[in-house]
């Protein structure tokens, strides 16, 4: 169950009551309620080249940047926009949840690491993200809403 190349509304999956979106707000990435902030800072764009993802923004715009991390993968470091570029700079691996559920979860991995994206432990707002061990616990799962062209 691949995700086709296209511009994604993604969210903390089990969030459908009060959905939480991948959001760039003020330069940083966290997870906000849908219009908290303008819509494109909300909309992001998934490239999959040979099994490899890149999610970017603004989507459909280049340059753009990355999703990504600083330096070398470990646990706890904090999710960043990578820098402006007009081609992907950090790829990652979208893995459906074994669980199978609707909407189908999906975990974010580390291209070579037992790593995922996840929203962090800290209790700040808003929340930030950071690589987590990986795992299947459905609290760590996103869902990738494809949105219509404009």
């Amino acid at each position: 169950m691949t995700l086709p190349s296209g511009v994604y509304h993604i969210s903390l999956w089990g969030s459908h009551d009060q959905p939480q979106l991948l959001t760039l707000q003020d330069g940083q990435i966290t997870v906000l309620p849908p219009g908290a902030v303008p819509e494109k800072d909300q909309e992001w764009r998934v490239e999959v080249e040979d099994g490899k993802v890149a999610i970017q923004i603004p989507a459909n715009l280049f340059p753009s940047r990355s999703f990504s991390y600083e330096g070398e993968a470990e646990r706890g470091k904090r999710i960043i926009l990578g820098p402006v570029s007009d081609f992907p700079t950090r790829f990652w691996r979208v893995e459906p949840a074994p669980q199978l559920p609707f909407p189908v979860p999906y975990f974010i991995r580390v291209l070579d690491k037992d790593l995922i994206a996840a929203r962090s432990g800290l209790l700040i707002f808003p929340p930030v993200l950071a690589l987590e061990t990986g795992n299947h616990d459905l609290k760590n799962a996103w869902a990738f809403e494809r949105l219509p062209p404009k």
